[in-house]
């Protein structure tokens, strides 16, 4: 097995980091749209309920 040098070590860090951080961005994203439109629908029933 070959020695990983430290900038493979930080340039593979950085990926995974960016990756993770493009994650979350995009599921936030999604549970915030999914939140917005099911919170007027609740809202419209309770008021004609």
């Amino acid at each position: 097995m070959l020695p990983i040098s430290p900038l493979e070590f930080l340039a593979a860090f950085a990926l995974a980091f960016l990756g993770g951080a493009l994650l979350a961005a995009c599921h936030c994203k999604y549970v915030g749209k999914v939140q917005r439109e099911a919170y007027p629908r609740t809202r419209e029933v309770s008021i004609h309920a």
